[in-house]
């Protein structure tokens, strides 16, 4: 038999289908009753409309201003979106049984659009993935990532990261734990030894090492960085987006950097003596106060009880002398918009040390094609940006693997809209006066939405994921030194990375 169609489609408003010999009807495919109709079509209804607040997020109506241009706190607070309350989670080795190889997590995440005043109704184009807990089948396993979108299509493109990379990133890492364990259980076989019961649930199976784990991040990215370009739904000739995710697998966390979005830890010195939340310890008397418990490449002395930030990611920008050579020798120049217009002399771009220096002048260097006056990117990669890509802004990734350890206490995932203005010192010391992870997102809202107004008349788009870390591992204060001393080496020194040609060229 055919389909056959209800004649009364005002009514009806599902196919009903009869098929000779057909097997498991879909349930939404079965004949209804009217009221069954009803239901359902108010089920969907509310779908469609939940969809469709979730993809649009603005409205046509003219923001209320205040005298001097600014948004009224009350169209600020509708800007804002995110958690609504913070959430806990334990990573790490949980296989172990030892608590000291579990990390406990609180976390939250928030996200305010910004205002453009030519353009207020301009979509936020920011956007963050959170997976708690059994990441990639792990059930010790995390993700969280920010992506901020720039140029016309931002938007999708920030959307397409969050949607495919974490996805493709999880498949490569379960397909490479089911196989470690595959080989396991074919080794005990062989050698007669007794299986553990439930031998190929993925609570069993073997971690994946350092090297397994970032070489997948790396692929993770290019692969997504390809899909995007391919997709004939994402306009990517000019817009793209950052990607700065933090992965955590078998009491390690590997940061993933592509732009120049941001990952800073807040680490207490002498952290294995001190228990409790940031909030409470800055509330104790330390009693080892002014002991040095190391010295970093400049010289700085830090005291046992203080917080200090670390970053995990080093922005990838044309202030960055490596990055510079890097792009040139693809065939970019490398201007300010004075240079580019004549207003100043062509010279080598002086260094900045951002996360520690603030650009107040904002006329940063940017990148522009030997023949033409564009893209212009301010960055130096990014996931899209196809016709960035020609000139060596591509979307492999600068790694960081550290093992998580009582020092260990926030961690601030974040968008330029951020920290723009203000340093990875005083995010951290923000979070730090905060009792949990919300408040602390709170926090620094308002702070870096408050530095908007006094250096723009515009705000850009602000997300930020804070967590709270407590960890039983002991400090490795040699690993944390080094990693100190990574941003602070002049000139910037490169994290991990394997190539500078083009992403298309680095698909594996």
């Amino acid at each position: 038999m055919g389909c056959t169609q209800s004649k009364h489609e005002d009514e009806i408003s599902v196919t009903e289908r009869v098929m000779g010999g057909r097997r498991g009807i879909d349930k939404s495919e079965r004949i209804h009753s009217r009221s069954e109709k009803e239901k359902l079509a108010a089920k969907r209804a509310k779908a469609l409309a939940q969809a469709s607040v979730e993809n649009n997020d603005t409205d046509e109506t003219p923001p209320k201003l205040t005298e001097t241009g600014h948004l009224v706190a009350e169209e600020v607070a509708k800007r804002i979106k995110g958690s609504v309350e913070s959430k806990e989670t334990i990573v790490g080795d949980v296989k172990s049984g030892n608590d000291e190889d579990l990390i406990h997590i609180r976390y939250a995440a928030l996200t305010q659009r910004g205002y453009y005043p030519d353009d207020p109704h301009k979509e936020n184009q920011d956007d963050y993935f959170i997976c708690g807990s059994k990441f990639g089948a792990g059930d010790g396993d995390a993700f969280f990532a920010v992506f901020d979108g720039h140029g016309d299509r931002g938007h999708d493109c920030a959307r397409f990261a969050k949607n495919r990379l974490p996805p493709i990133l999880a498949a490569k890492i379960k397909k490479q734990r089911a196989a470690l364990n595959a080989k396991k259980i074919k080794a005990m076989t062989e050698n007669k030894e007794q299986k553990p019961a439930n031998a190929f649930h993925p609570s069993n199976w073997p971690y994946l090492d350092e090297k397994q784990y970032e070489d997948f991040c790396r692929q993770a990215h290019i692969q997504c960085n390809n899909e995007m370009h391919d997709d004939k739904n994402i306009k990517d000739f000019l817009s793209g987006t950052t990607a700065i995710s933090v992965g955590f697998h078998a009491g390690r966390m590997t940061v993933s950097n592509v732009g120049d979005s941001r990952a800073v830890l807040g680490y207490r010195v002498g952290g294995d003596d001190l228990q409790g939340t940031p909030a409470e310890e800055e509330k104790k008397e330390i009693s080892s106060e002014g002991d040095i418990e190391f010295v970093d490449a400049t010289g700085v002395k830090y005291e046992s009880g203080s917080i200090i930030a670390i970053p995990l990611s080093d922005d990838q920008t044309p202030y960055r002398k490596d990055e510079r050579i890097r792009l040139e020798k693809a065939g970019a120049r490398i201007l300010t918009i004075d240079q580019l217009e004549g207003r100043k002399p062509i010279k080598d771009v002086e260094g900045l040390n951002l996360g520690v220096d603030i650009d107040t002048d904002g006329d940063m260097p940017r990148v522009y094609l030997k023949e033409h006056n564009y893209p212009g990117t301010a960055f130096s990669r990014s996931l899209g940006d196809a016709v960035a890509e020609g000139v060596g802004v591509n979307g492999e990734p600068e790694l960081l693997t550290k093992k998580v350890t009582k020092g260990d206490e926030i961690l601030v995932i974040a968008s330029d809209g951020v920290f723009e203005f203000l340093t990875n010192q005083r995010m951290i010391d923000i979070c730090a006066e905060c009792e949990d992870p919300l408040h602390a997102c709170t926090k620094l809202l308002e702070a870096s939405y408050e530095q908007w107004l006094n250096y723009e008349l515009r705000t850009d788009d602000i997300t930020v994921i804070v967590l709270f870390l407590k960890s039983g591992k002991a400090d490795d204060v040699a690993e944390v030194t080094r990693i100190l001393n990574l941003s602070q080496k002049k000139p910037s020194m490169p994290l991990k990375t394997m190539a500078s040609s083009s992403t298309h060229q680095l698909q594996t």
